[in-house]
């Protein structure tokens, strides 16, 4: 952007758009590993890395007793519980391109937590029990990352409480993927 100064000189400013994901943190149960203000960060953290923002667009606490320990059935992409749809339904203040986040107890069958959501819902939950890695493997889950294999990748595997050398780290191809996703818009 350029002005004119009212000294008369031309002065200018420019902004670096970053493509960034937009969260709404749902609470049914508080973690109690980490909270959720250090899992946004640890995720801001790792994202950071491959330069994609983190925004938190809202936080609400969701008083849904029959919901939070969820079940998540075989936690597939494309195929989601009964129980997914209705809690995945409490979508306040979400934007079209924006991803819900679910914190609750348990999931059933037991993980960290699940990112297989019903189509044009972008969501995931996260349990009491996760990792402060969770949180960002899950999103990335949701933005079209895959599991791998090295343990020292946000996207392992194994379960993120095994991730080695901490932070863990995201790829060049996984940065790819996150900045094609519809979910990560350049603000």
């Amino acid at each position: 952007m350029f002005v004119r100064g009212t000294d008369g000189s031309a002065w200018s400013k420019a902004w670096s758009l970053v493509p960034t994901v937009t969260l709404h943190l749902k609470i049914l149960t508080a973690p109690t590993s980490f909270t959720v203000d250090q899992m946004v960060e640890g995720m801001r953290t790792v994202y950071a890395t491959r330069g994609i923002g983190v925004a938190v667009g809202s936080r609400e606490n969701l008083d849904l007793p029959l919901l939070t320990d969820l079940d998540v059935g075989s936690c597939t992409m494309g195929s989601v519980t009964t129980e997914q749809t209705q809690l995945f339904g409490n979508r306040n203040n979400v934007g079209t391109n924006q991803v819900a986040v679910y914190f609750i107890r348990s999931t059933n069958p037991p993980s960290n937590g699940c990112a297989a959501f019903p189509a044009g819902r972008p969501s995931c939950v996260v349990t009491s029990a996760a990792s402060q890695w969770t949180l960002g493997h899950e999103v990335g889950h949701v933005l079209g990352l895959n599991h791998v294999d090295p343990t020292d990748r946000l996207m392992m595997g194994g379960g993120t409480w095994n991730i080695t050398n901490p932070p863990p780290d995201l790829i060049d191809s996984e940065r790819a993927t996150m900045d094609n996703s519809p979910l990560t818009p350049s603000i």
